[in-house]
């Protein structure tokens, strides 16, 4: 059958619920094994689900880790990771069944943030309605309430929601195959789904839209202190894994100078490359011309650089928040 894992920290008791909820709605759903990967500690309920608890590195949410801890929990070849806060149609588990294979990820494009709490009864209509009426969005109670947030197909170099955002299925076998994902991104805004995309489609892997609506419970994001964060430091925390990113993969350090900009540093460009210099190792596989950074327009990004003529990468406009 199938081994579902979920991701989860302690403060989204809530969303957990409806998510477990959904699936308790879907055909196979008994015939699963159902595993929570939790952050550190439990401290919530855990609804009948077996429990992993993975520690932080040095205090920081790792997403390799939790990523590893569910692939490794299962005891399925096929995998369906889902984020806690997650809300899916009834047939879901029967698609996923009906199209999981080796070298192939599965995801949901059709992917809605919910901006205003709607109670579980009125999400299950939407999940529903959606396929069949999407005007449905026009009634009273759903005015303001949803916006389309597109998951990306191809991987994109910057933030955006893509392939392995909070719920995707695969085999096993296809993960460890690929070496898992790459443990230095740790804190929010981390960009190792970005990567771990990036990595499948240079590995020649196959991303199937299964055009299935995708409901995301909205919440805020804390500190360690469980103090909300705001726009502007998420951006931040994620502004030095980007610059790993870029590194990493080749791509001129003038995306990470965008990004860097979108955060309001001072001084985006003496920022990125300081930051870029102290990934030593890291840095020295960049090409010579991608360390001088200029204040200048961005530059068409070369779609066959970082991953050979085979695989088409597109990037966003602009950098929203994720």
């Amino acid at each position: 059958m199938l081994s579902i894992f979920i991701m989860y920290s302690n403060d989204r008791a809530i969303q957990l619920a409806k998510t477990v909820s959904c699936l308790m709605d879907m055909d196979g759903y008994e015939q699963c094994q159902k595993t929570l990967v939790v952050d550190t500690k439990l401290t919530t309920s855990h609804l009948g689900l077996e429990v992993v608890e993975v520690p932080r590195r040095a205090g920081r949410f790792c997403w390799a880790d939790m990523w590893q801890a569910g692939v490794d929990s299962a005891r399925h070849e096929p995998v369906l990771y889902l984020d806690s806060d997650r809300l899916l149609p009834k047939d879901y588990i029967s698609t996923v069944m009906s199209n999981v294979a080796d070298d192939r990820f599965l995801f949901c494009s059709t992917h809605y943030m919910l901006r205003r709490e709607l109670s579980l009864s009125l999400c299950k209509e939407l999940l529903v309605q959606l396929d069949f009426d999407p005007s449905i969005l026009l009634k009273e109670e759903y005015l303001g309430a949803l916006e389309y947030e597109q998951r990306y197909q191809n991987p994109i170099h910057g933030p955006g929601k893509n392939v392995m955002s909070g719920n995707t299925a695969f085999t096993r076998k296809t993960f460890l195959k690929l070496g898992g994902v790459d443990g230095f991104y740790c804190g929010h805004g981390a960009f190792a789904d970005t990567d771990f995309h990036l990595q499948a489609s240079v590995a020649g892997c196959e991303f199937v839209d299964l055009m299935r609506p995708e409901l995301h419970c909205g919440h805020s994001k804390n500190d360690w202190k469980g103090t909300p964060l705001t726009e502007g430091t998420l951006r931040r925390m994620g502004l030095d894994n980007f610059i790993y990113y870029c590194c990493k993969w080749g791509l001129s350090l003038r995306f990470a100078e965008h990004l860097a900009r979108a955060c309001h540093v001072v001084k985006p460009i003496q920022y990125v490359k300081r930051v870029a210099k102290g990934l030593n190792q890291i840095v020295s596989s960049c090409p010579q011309e991608d360390h001088h950074l200029e204040s200048q327009p961005d530059v068409p990004l070369d779609e066959n650089r970082a991953s050979g003529d085979r695989h088409k990468v597109s990037r966003l406009p602009s950098i929203p928040l994720r």
